[in-house]
């Protein structure tokens, strides 16, 4: 193996090292509760709905595109589930109730992931078929969304939700959340699927190069749309998982997050330019965000450094990105090199 690959090989999978790093540093730091069975469980049920939602937020990124309107449909969809579930009752400043169909759960389950499904699918004819631009066009997305939520539950919050919608984020197996385990199988399931069928490949494709994609008989267009149609799916399921959770809905639910998914997807590797990267990379990001901050929680450590902490865990993530970034650019130059002499020669 040469020098540029092996510090390639390395570099891909920095973020392991960095965990297992970070892992070792808390225990030492916060001694034997820190790798308690119940703090690991709880390690892994902080990162499930982050996991669910960044998965969707790395498909849209290895299309070369951003996704900002996820925390938005979160948002609404928990607060739409709600409304639709819940009893009637005379609005307070504090609570609110359902708009009194109280629908069963195995009707708004579906309908919240067709919802999710139908706003990834406008996002990508809008950015697709009418060509404006991804950035805007989702961040205005999640606004939009987000003024919904508000205009149904008028800002208050619903409690209250049933026990079958709820067995998803607050169900157990045994002593492992239904949660923790969906969100594992989600990783392991993406990983393979992107690796292996003929809708990754055009993926991956069109991310590195829209232009040599369609050229090779890719659709351009129609996979991005497809990213974020899985992206919005995510978004739904994500809901649905943290809506059981809490059992209360909120219009503020969500907020924060997408700035977390792109964290977790760029500190796993996974290329802001789009056709670079891996789903089981996002979840290496995922892991370090949640095990720091449940690790800076045990210490005791005030909130504000929390923030400070992450933002530079995303700067020596973007470092490593830029020195792959560079190695990649460098073996490529070297092998047109060699071709370029080769032919010369003969």
């Amino acid at each position: 193996m040469s020098r540029s690959k092996w510090i390639q090989f390395v570099l891909d999978r920095m973020i392991w090292f960095i965990l297992l790093l970070v892992i070792l540093f808390f225990w030492l730091r916060a001694g034997d509760k820190f790798l308690t069975g119940i703090n690991l469980i709880n390690i892994l049920l902080h990162a499930s709905v982050l996991g669910v939602l960044t998965i969707g937020q790395t498909i849209c990124l290895l299309s070369g595109n951003f996704d900002l309107s996820a925390e938005g449909a979160v948002s609404l969809l928990t607060v739409l589930a709600a409304w639709l579930m819940l009893p009637y009752r005379e609005m307070t400043l504090a609570q609110a109730g359902g708009i009194g169909w109280e629908l069963s759960p195995f009707i708004v389950i579906p309908i919240i992931l067709v919802l999710g499904t139908v706003i990834g699918w406008i996002n990508g004819f809008l950015i697709t078929r009418l060509r404006m631009n991804n950035f805007i066009v989702t961040l205005a997305m999640q606004l939009f969304l987000r003024g919904l939520a508000f205009v149904i539950s008028l800002g208050a919050i619903m409690p209250g939700t049933p026990k079958e919608f709820n067995w998803l984020g607050g169900g157990r197996i045994g002593a492992i959340p239904v949660s923790v385990i969906v969100t594992i199988l989600l990783f392991l399931g993406f990983e393979f699927f992107l690796k292996y069928s003929r809708f990754g490949r055009e993926l991956y494709a069109v991310g590195a190069n829209r232009d040599a994609a369609r050229a090779s008989g890719f659709k351009p267009a129609l996979t991005i749309t497809k990213a974020y149609m899985i992206g919005g799916f995510m978004a739904g399921l994500a809901s649905w998982m943290l809506l059981g959770r809490l059992e209360v809905s909120v219009p503020t639910l969500g907020v924060g997050m997408t700035l977390e998914t792109v964290a977790s997807a760029v500190i796993g590797g996974v290329a802001l330019s789009g056709g670079s990267g891996s789903i089981m990379g996002a979840f290496s990001g995922v892991l370090l965000l949640s095990v720091v901050d449940t690790g800076l929680n045990l210490m005791e450590v005030d909130p504000f450094w929390v923030t400070g902490v992450r933002g530079l865990i995303i700067l020596v993530a973007l470092l490593l990105e830029v020195q792959k970034a560079r190695i990649r650019v460098g073996a490529v130059a070297t092998r047109s090199g060699s071709s370029t002499g080769t032919a010369a020669k003969s």
